[in-house]
């Protein structure tokens, strides 16, 4: 049995650069990434451990993006198995966006806002699966007592919480008092750092967040896990993503001068995204106009896709971010999608595209719309307009 394990994807962020779509692009870009290793690896399961969104609303733009990936993983029979991290449950009596996409029949929610025990029947056998959604740490205590492990041979635990063995702020629980040593496996979310321990034969492992949303998190390496439980142990193979945005972070710099020694060993790899630059004055800054400058010449280069500042006497809530200055790279989907404001249209369109080598094929696809007059009313609609 093998199974994929993902966590922190943040569909429709764009932090830190919030707003830019080129932003917003790259945590769907890397999610894409993370469905074709599950294809290709031929998983029987991809199972995500909270945050799959980073908004319990999501735009119409996030949806669409998210349910076109996770389609991929439906056409080939991998089952997405998901619970609730703190971004993707509800602040008021509303619907989880995880219930709308177990509705259209691309994922299972596992557990939104109680904790669950289920038994997955999969191509390799049956899974079973304590599921823990996110709660805030004070109210986390009520549920230990009430996590029950499943009836069946391979069983693992799936969380959305700090360990307390990171020694950090606002932790959940312990090891101990998690009982992860009756498990096969413990599949983490919430910690965005790659982070793994054993407890006997136990894997504990946080993959991490597919991408960095602020400088504390960034880092040259972002993972998935793929579990194999087909022998007595788990066997944990990390598998690097490449899709991700770099940070690159220039510290310590004194002034204008500093700053364009330091820049001139700035390199971009040319199959590479361009970075978002992170510059940290160590002396106030005197000639702002110039900084700005230099940094948005580096932009309309293409050499990196945006950047912060601070320095001294600057506040955290005032630190300098500016907008995109450049269009953002964009792929075909995300054009049709834009040009057509409707999923169904798009896909229609994007079919057509994909095939117009092929006459008999685009033939066939002009026959069927035909038969659809609802379709052919949108696209009616959508031509009068344009």
């Amino acid at each position: 049995m093998l199974f994929l394990h993902v966590s922190d994807t943040h569909l429709g962020s764009s932090k830190p650069l919030s707003g830019s779509k080129a932003r917003e692009l790259d945590f769907y870009d890397v999610f894409d990434e993370v469905v074709d290793i599950a294809v290709r690896e031929r998983v029987d399961a991809v199972i995500h451990c909270g945050d799959l969104f980073d908004n319990y609303e999501p735009s119409p733009r996030t949806y669409y993006h998210t349910v076109k990936s996770l389609k991929k993983l439906s056409a080939a029979g991998i089952p997405f198995l998901v619970i609730a991290g703190g971004h993707d449950q509800p602040k008021r009596a509303e619907m989880s966006p995880l219930k709308v996409l177990e509705e259209v029949g691309v994922a299972k929610a596992l557990a939104i806002s109680e904790p669950a025990t289920h038994v997955v029947s999969l191509r390799s056998g049956e899974l079973g699966i304590t599921a823990v959604p996110y709660s805030p740490p004070n109210a986390f205590s009520g549920w230990i007592g009430r996590l029950k492990r499943p009836e069946a041979g391979r069983k693992i635990l799936v969380a959305h919480i700090m360990l307390k063995e990171l020694n950090l702020p606002e932790s959940h629980a312990s090891l101990d008092e998690l009982k992860a040593v009756e498990y096969d496996y413990v599949a983490l979310g919430h910690y965005h750092m790659k982070y793994s321990i054993r407890r006997n034969s136990t894997p504990i492992v946080y993959p991490g967040s597919t991408e960095a949303q602020d400088r504390r998190e960034a880092s040259d390496e972002r993972f998935v896990t793929l579990v194999d439980l087909s022998t007595r142990e788990a066997v944990v193979s990390w598998v690097k993503l490449s899709r991700f945005r770099r940070f690159v972070i220039v510290e310590g710099v004194r002034d204008l001068g500093d700053l364009d020694r330091r820049l001139a060993k700035l390199v971009t790899g040319v199959d590479e995204k361009p970075a978002i630059l992170y510059v940290e004055f160590s002396e106030p800054v005197k000639r702002w106009d110039g900084v700005r400058s230099r940094l948005n010449e580096l932009v309309r280069r293409g050499v990196i896709l945006n950047y912060k500042l601070s320095a001294p006497g600057i506040a955290e809530s005032e630190e300098r971010v500016y907008e995109d200055l450049r269009e953002a790279p964009l792929s075909l989907e995300s054009v049709v999608y834009e040009a057509s404001g409707d999923p169904e249209v798009a896909e229609l369109l994007l079919e057509i595209i994909r095939n117009s080598g092929n006459r008999e094929a685009v033939e066939k696809i002009v026959n069927e719309l035909l038969e659809r007059e609802r379709l052919v009313e949108k696209i009616e609609k959508l031509v009068r307009k344009k």
